[in-house]
């Protein structure tokens, strides 16, 4: 089990389906912006309808948060490189 999914787990009582407001609560979106980005067909984590409600599945989150986190620390690597070459 990744981390994320560990500590989303764990904030969402285990459950593997969340709301849209759980979903953007987890990854730090507004939920205008979510609507405006699932229109486009941008939103990065796969939603879908079930009744009027949208639910995305946890280990969605959880991927896209770990891919987040791995982007954020290459970047984070790649400029202390640089910064250790001059």
């Amino acid at each position: 089990m990744n981390s994320s999914l560990f500590l989303l787990a764990a904030q969402f009582d285990g459950r593997m389906l969340l709301s849209l407001d759980e979903v953007c609560d987890a990854v730090g979106i507004q939920k205008q912006t979510a609507y405006n980005r699932l229109s486009a067909g941008t939103f990065p984590i796969p939603m879908r309808k079930e009744g009027r409600s949208l639910i995305g599945d946890i280990r969605d989150v959880a991927e896209y948060l770990d891919a987040q986190r791995a982007s954020a620390k290459a970047e984070h690597d790649r400029l202390r490189q640089s910064m250790a070459a001059r």
